[in-house]
């Protein structure tokens, strides 16, 4: 069964249905489009640059970006440039780079003029923790990707004294994610437990971060995320056409595909494997935004996503499906924390 508006289906183990066939991802993304309509309106973009500016007082940086070349972090990078806003800005070199985002990167920061740091992972070690993930069976491979990120990222802004972490995850294209897709990617027990069976040794050699490491970073160091775009109204198309005209920013196939890793996991992995299209949930939520109509979203979904290749030295094909649950996690610590931080979190 599919929603009447948007596109998700029983896919999703998490789906039901109103009496109009509506789904609760649909209702759940206006509840939350309500929300964000309040916090951005008003003290709204004024607000979010005063705030930065302070934070940076008397520092060399108001914040910190990852910037991977895809449209949603350019955007950010351009925003932030408009207004005055220093970013400390960085990329990782995780091995997987499309070569065209390695461009963008370089034609936004060349045409920019802002200072720019590459880190370089240990990739052998990386591709190591990926093997080990996609023995494991379970569906999100890219937890290996996610987290090293963030614990690069809280890392480098603790180091710089820097208090916001500029995001360009954002409700207009990102706002519908079922958690039945894949498990999240903060547990470290998890990380360890999943390379340690499958490896056969203990993890090190790359960024990591524990849980009282997150703690420490949020509430002792202060540290933030900002989902910048929320504060826009974020049209997705007219970001690239924006990126083109002023950076000769090059345009590619699908969100997140900047990594040939994350597209062989969106194409493959998920696609062709576990038999889940994650299409469905960001062409819902830019039907829900207004920046697709739901018959371009079905005449999109008709087409299979390109085939990727990939090597890591091991076949998928005699691999066994397995749901995370099967492997040691910190879950009710991560879930616990989440119900006393929404209960609690300043409005």
């Amino acid at each position: 069964m599919m929603c009447s508006r948007c596109v998700m289906t029983t896919e999703a183990n998490e789906i039901y249905f109103d009496e109009k066939g509506i789904c609760n991802f649909c209702h759940q993304w206006q509840q939350s489009e309500k929300e964000r309509r309040k916090q951005a309106l008003h003290p709204g973009k004024v607000w979010i640059y005063y705030e930065l500016q302070k934070a940076g007082q008397g520092k060399k940086y108001d914040c910190i970006l990852g910037l991977s070349g895809g449209v949603d972090s350019s955007t950010c990078l351009h925003i932030l440039a408009e207004n005055g806003i220093r970013p400390f800005l960085f990329s990782v070199d995780n091995g997987w780079n499309d070569p065209k985002a390695d461009e963008n990167i370089m034609r936004l920061v060349e045409t920019l003029k802002i200072p720019f740091q590459r880190e370089v992972l240990d990739i052998p070690k990386f591709k190591e923790l990926q093997k080990a993930f996609i023995l494991s069976g379970t569906r999100n491979v890219e937890i290996p990707t996610d987290h090293v990120l963030m614990a690069l990222t809280y890392k480098m802004a603790a180091e710089n004294g820097i208090k916001y972490i500029i995001s360009g995850g954002n409700h207009f294209t990102e706002g519908i994610m079922p958690p039945s897709y894949g498990y999240q990617a903060r547990d470290l027990t998890h990380i360890k437990a999943i390379y340690k069976k499958f490896i056969g040794k203990k993890l090190t050699g790359l960024p990591t971060i524990s849980f009282p490491q997150y703690l420490y970073y949020r509430f002792i160091k202060g540290i933030k995320i900002l989902n910048l775009l929320d504060f826009y109204e974020y049209k997705r198309e007219e970001a690239k056409k924006t990126l083109q005209e002023k950076y000769g920013w090059m345009d590619y196939y699908e969100k997140h595909e900047e990594s040939i890793f994350t597209k062989w996991f969106q194409n493959v992995w998920l696609y062709h494997i576990h038999k889940i299209d994650k299409r469905r949930p960001h062409y819902s939520a830019m039907i829900n935004s207004g920046q697709m109509t739901r018959e371009e979203a079905l005449k999109k979904l008709e087409i299979d996503p390109p085939p990727v290749e990939i090597k890591l030295d091991l076949g998928v094909e005699n691999i066994t499906l397995r749901s995370y649950k099967e492997y040691p996690t910190n879950e009710w610590i991560w879930n616990l924390f989440s119900k006393i931080y929404a209960r609690f979190k300043p409005k």
